[in-house]
């Protein structure tokens, strides 16, 4: 297997570069990336998905014309998956639908955004493909967008005399989910980036990389702590951070017994060290603020028990039940666990095809199911139980299978974007599995991510 060198140029397949029109669809999907989440952009938000979709046609349409490699099937995997998930949708409309015309409006706006997003991140990837160490700027627009965040939360906390104002609903952001789900892009994004940048040797970049990733993930990981109180986004990123800093320290053993120590050896020291400091003082201070990390374990196993504690079905009325401690579980760790667990066990199995609707899927079984149940239930807070209900086992494999086949694709064959690859693919999977983003801008965004990944990936062995 021949590993694709950072300076790759796609001239030796006689590709015609096409500088105005790569750089313009990756700043372009830049300013996208980071107004998807934001509240009142939808205008521009179509605006740029319609400019960029013509720009990534051309762009597609040169590659393909001058590029004598032959693209591996591997890498159009997981962009049939997502092709055959359009197909399902439409299928479903057609000959399964219980709400056309909810339905109908889904598939002329998420739907139809979803479709330009796929063939916006094609492009944005192959325009990727001829300058890797441009893919910096991807997430620019991110960190533009916590910047106005933090312009919004400063003044508050002056004026509270506070750092903790977790007003998550008068922020930039559709909730802090949304602000997690950027957030979560951004984390991931970077450490990806700069573990490529490792890899590659080059002290500038990595340089450049690592400074770029402490700035935008302490940024991330302040806003989850002090702005969003966000558990699910803290949780993540010590699960990221707990990989990498496991990752490094087999690099550095590997290193040591081949007695390579290069310029990488005192960086992944370094980054050890900060990667540790900087989880450790961020996960003691949203410790101090949430009460609900302390009873977690306790809730959770009763909040699974749904059979037991059927107060799910409408908590304000039915109230909460006690954990094992006797105390009354934290209502935040028990909705999301117990709304999660009967999607799963008892809705799903009984729509194994789905209800076809993307909003609200959990909530209209419920009160099918059980007239007094709550009607102010949003979602099970956790996407692919969400996906699941709304399409069916048939949509939640295809969706997960695009997923998963990045990430294994991307672990088998070197590229300049491995690690990327790797762990976005990856985080997509945990985030969206506790994370109530199943609608709107945030399966756009799912589908722009999986077709740049899918466009990322080597066409070399």
């Amino acid at each position: 297997m021949t590993a694709l060198t950072p300076d790759v140029q796609l001239s030796k397949t006689e590709l015609k570069d096409q500088p105005i029109l790569a750089w313009s669809l990756i700043v372009l999907s830049s300013i996208l990336l980071g107004i998807w989440a934001v509240k009142g952009t939808i205008a521009l938000r179509n605006i740029l998905l319609g400019i960029e979709t013509l720009l990534s046609f051309f762009y597609c349409l040169n590659f393909f014309k001058f590029n004598k490699e032959k693209i591996p099937f591997r890498n159009w995997l997981p962009l049939i998956l997502l092709g055959l998930m359009f197909c399902w949708v439409i299928f479903h409309y057609l000959f399964l639908s219980r709400f056309p015309e909810q339905q109908f409006h889904e598939l002329t706006s998420t739907w139809l955004r979803s479709g330009l997003a796929i063939v916006v991140g094609i492009g944005t990837g192959l325009a990727f493909q001829q300058r890797p160490k441009a893919i910096q700027f991807l997430w620019i627009g991110i960190l533009a967008s916590f910047t106005y965040l933090f312009y919004q939360y400063i003044p508050k906390a002056i004026a509270l005399n506070t750092s903790f104002v977790p007003d998550y609903a008068s922020y930039i952001f559709y909730g802090k989910i949304s602000g997690v789900l950027v957030g979560t892009i951004l984390v991931l994004g970077l450490l990806g980036t700069m573990a490529d940048a490792i890899r590659r040797g080059q002290f500038w970049d990595i340089f450049g990389a690592a400074f770029f990733w402490l700035l935008g993930t302490a940024t991330a990981l302040y806003a989850y702590v002090f702005i969003f109180d966000a558990r699910n986004g803290v949780g993540l990123a010590a699960i990221f951070f707990t990989l990498m800093i496991i990752t490094t320290i087999f690099q550095l053993i590997k290193a040591a017994l081949t007695r390579k120590m290069g310029l990488s050896v005192p960086l992944l020291l370094a980054l050890i060290i900060v990667s540790t400091v900087m989880l450790g003082w961020f996960g003691i201070q949203h410790i101090k603020h949430n009460p609900g990390w302390s009873t977690m374990w306790e809730d959770t196993k009763t909040s699974i028990q749904i059979q037991k504690y059927p107060n799910w079905q409408n908590p304000q009325v039915m109230g909460y039940p006690q954990n094992p401690n006797g105390e009354e579980v934290k209502a935040n760790t028990y909705e999301r666990l117990a709304w999660a667990s009967a999607g799963a066990r008892i809705f799903l199995p009984e729509n194994p095809l789905g209800v076809g609707i993307l909003s609200k899927p959990f909530t209209t079984l419920l009160m099918q199911k059980y007239p007094n149940g709550g009607a102010y239930i949003p979602s099970t807070h956790s996407a692919w139980v969400e996906i699941a209900l709304a399409f069916g086992y048939p949509g939640l494999l295809l969706t997960l299978g695009a997923l998963f086949g990045l990430l294994c694709i991307s672990v088998s064959f070197a590229g300049p974007h491995q690690y990327l690859t790797n762990l976005l693919s990856l985080g997509l999977i945990l985030l969206y599995t506790v994370g109530e983003i199943s609608s709107q801008h945030a399966i756009e965004m799912l589908c722009f991510l999986i077709a740049l990944m899918s466009a990322l990936l080597p066409s070399s062995e």
